[in-house]
């Protein structure tokens, strides 16, 4: 008899989705294009780091996964169809990009707080997993990015503020 996995409690998903949005976060504000998109589209197309969000409750994380070009993907499924795995560029290539990847992807989440866990499974070895993230002590660059919003818009307020009063006699 088969058994349907035990899904994750509201609860969990919410600090798993959270965790998610922090994650993408982190690595848009190091630069690197993240593929937030869920469309069959975006899986046959998108490039970047791919974040997503387990809804078993015995995963425990976040998982972050390096996607690169569909081009090169493309490659490489048609190398891999032709049994070339170990003699074909495209696959050397791709898994030389996706360890560099992974590698700075690791760096830049640990740099930020995230507890990530590499090579957690041998069936997806590019995959990270991030189960935790304490930010660094003093200002993040989420602070920063946050006060400079409200400044902007207290501008805005006070620019729209001064044109109404010239307006009325």
């Amino acid at each position: 008899m088969e058994r349907t996995p035990a899904r994750a409690d509201v609860e969990t998903m919410a600090r798993r989705t959270a965790l998610a949005h922090a994650v993408q976060e982190d690595l848009a504000a190091a630069g690197l294009p993240v593929d937030t998109g869920t469309t069959a589209f975006h899986a046959a197309v998108g490039s970047g780091a791919s974040v997503s969000v387990s809804e078993l409750a015995d995963e425990n994380g976040v998982f972050v996964l390096w996607r690169t070009h569909h081009v090169l993907r493309a490659a490489v499924l048609t190398a891999l169809s032709e049994g070339r795995e170990h003699d074909s560029p495209a696959v050397h290539h791709s898994g030389e990009a996706q360890r560099a990847m992974q590698n700075a992807m690791a760096e830049i989440l640990t740099a930020t707080g995230c507890t990530v866990i590499k090579d957690f499974d041998d069936m997806s070895p590019f995959v990270l997993k991030v189960v935790d993230r304490t930010p660094p002590t003093g200002p993040s660059w989420q602070a920063w990015l946050d006060a400079q919003s409200d400044a902007l818009a207290a501008a805005r307020a006070e620019t729209i503020r001064r044109h109404a009063e010239k307006r009325t006699p």
